[in-house]
């Protein structure tokens, strides 16, 4: 096992599938369990995409950590990785949004823009426990005090969550 409990690369490792990768599996009700390839990785990662509405410096930070979640199958810390960046991307989703609104600038905090926006009716009350749920999570991994790993299913579950919480700020763009 590696010293961290997670693949720990060198000049012959770095191209690999994480040894980790091969414990997750799909089920097929006709033929049982089926190992889960890089393809299957990438297709449900490719599939979460944010609507033309949004932003373009959103979209590239959102692609981004979209990328580093794909490579996720070689080096299974990515994951994380990627999910940290995403609640970021969410954080400048909201500063776009807000500052859209010709918002007074003295809300410079992501919990003070959330509520703003669910004041004036851009994010519901539905909206806004996913919104704070987001922020407590990117407050969390912005400040840690060890290394958290998260698993690939849950990382592209809240790659979706995301992407759908954005696509949903700028709707009505």
């Amino acid at each position: 096992m590696p010293r961290f409990g997670f693949k720990e690369i060198d000049i012959s490792n770095w191209l690999e599938q994480d040894f980790i990768m091969k414990a997750f599996v799909r089920i097929d009700p006709h033929i049982g369990t089926i190992q889960m390839e890089g393809e299957d990785w990438v297709r449900a990662i490719l599939e979460p995409e944010l609507e033309e509405s949004v932003p373009e410096n959103v979209q590239a930070l959102f692609e981004v950590a979209r990328g580093a979640m794909v490579h996720g199958y070689f080096y299974y810390p990515l994951y994380t990785l990627a999910v940290e960046q995403l609640y970021r991307v969410a954080e400048s989703a909201i500063h776009h949004k807000y500052l859209s609104m010709d918002a007074s600038k003295s809300f410079r905090n992501f919990a003070k823009r959330i509520e703003w926006l669910n004041s004036h009716g851009v994010i519901s009350d539905t909206e806004l426990i996913k919104w704070d749920a987001i922020r407590n999570l990117r407050n969390f991994a912005s400040h840690p005090e060890s290394q958290s790993i998260i698993p690939p299913g849950n990382a592209i579950g809240r790659l979706e969550m995301i992407a759908h919480s954005i696509n949903h700020l700028f709707k009505s763009a």
